[in-house]
């Protein structure tokens, strides 16, 4: 249960005002405009949400700049109960937070959200804008959505009561903290980030209304402290932590460096035997790469298709740069013997490779891809 103290500095009941504000007017954009919208030939609809969302939004900032004033000033004559009015906002507050998650997670549900789009199944994947790739990302497994869907719609039930709002917030605001990092960074409509944004913060609010419940429980030892040298605790912390970085950055930089032939790279010319080969070869032939895909970590890929990988036409394998040597040696998984490839360098972005392929002489220019070079 939230504590609601009787008398509230002047910034509390700013905040809490603003947030009953933002909820009626998210609530009119979010759910009323939105279910009217979808009744077919409602002429009226665009109309009503033209005049009255602007109206929605200068009273609620009059309101947010008017109230806080007229409640302050009543408070000190006592001549208003605070703790009731606060109360009725929180309420509010938590009904207006119940009402839009569970639609989030009801929407993943009956698959309103992260739907099967046909387009975006025949986009490559390098292609997709962010919004597009993290509709892929989470339409991919249905389970994983409706997981996500089952904290969100548990975590409004509980803000529908009193007892159990702490318990409600400690569950939706992980999800929620990861859902406006997910909206932000991968560039999602303005209007599902403004919202998530909205959720979360008034989540941390109700958060910080127990904070003098919570503030013991997080800053309490788990159990006896360990007797021992103060200072040799410290290093022990120091280690725990820096061992990892130090770890990363020595696999990092020293023993997984990037090579400067990692990237993706085209086949422009072909020649095998002293013949250039047809340009339409790929076509019948699995082995007339046309793109290699150079990984930073030892993996190769050899594919036939210039325009997308196929993978069962596809070749994978490893590769090792021979030190000292201009040559690599390349065992795909599909083939027994390994290939030594002969290579010169013209710059940075351009080589040629030279191998045998059984009797067969072959050797491919290779020009290094726009997309791949932009990177480095």
């Amino acid at each position: 249960m939230i504590p609601i103290a009787s008398k509230t500095s002047f910034g509390s009941k700013l905040a809490i005002t603003l947030f009953v504000t933002i909820a009626i007017v998210n609530s009119y954009s979010s759910v009323v405009y939105f279910r009217l919208s979808m009744i077919p030939n409602f002429a009226l609809n665009n109309t009503i949400y033209k005049y009255l969302n602007p109206i929605l939004i200068l009273a609620g900032l009059a309101f947010v700049i008017v109230f806080p004033i007229y409640w302050q000033r009543r408070e000190n004559k006592q001549e208003i109960g605070s703790k009731k009015i606060r109360a009725w906002f929180i309420t509010i507050i938590r009904y207006w937070l119940a009402l839009e998650i569970s639609g989030y997670g009801f929407g993943k549900i009956f698959h309103q959200q992260f739907a099967e789009s046909y387009v975006r199944n025949d986009t490559i994947v390098s292609k997709l804008s962010g919004y597009s790739l993290t509709w892929n990302y989470f339409g991919h497994s249905y389970a994983l959505s409706c997981a996500i869907a089952g904290l969100q719609i548990m975590g409004s039930v509980l803000l529908l009561f009193r007892r159990t709002t702490l318990l409600a917030v400690i569950l939706l605001l992980p999800v929620m903290t990861n859902i406006v990092l997910i909206d932000i960074f991968y560039d999602i409509p303005a209007a599902a980030t403004r919202n998530a944004i909205f959720f979360t913060t008034a989540l941390l609010y109700l958060l910080l209304l127990h904070w003098q419940i919570i503030k013991p429980a997080l800053f309490q030892p788990l159990e006896q402290t360990v007797a021992g040298n103060g200072l040799a605790k410290q290093i022990f912390r120091v280690l725990t932590i820096g061992s990892s970085f130090a770890f990363i950055i020595y696999i990092t930089y020293f023993v997984l460096e990037k090579p400067k032939i990692a990237g993706k790279w085209e086949v422009t010319e072909t020649i095998r035997n002293n013949e250039t080969i047809d340009s339409h070869r790929w076509l019948t032939d699995s082995t007339d790469w046309k793109n290699i895909y150079i990984e930073r970590y030892k993996r190769i890929t050899c594919s036939p298709n210039p325009y997308v990988i196929e993978e069962k036409r596809a070749q994978n394998g490893e590769y090792f740069l021979q030190r000292g040597k201009d040559s690599i040696k390349i065992i795909l998984f599909e083939r027994k013997a390994p290939i030594l490839i002969g290579v010169r360098y013209a710059d940075d972005n351009h080589m040629e490779w030279r191998y045998k392929d059984g009797n067969d002489t072959v050797m491919l220019k290779l020009a290094r891809s726009t997309s791949s070079s932009a990177r480095l």
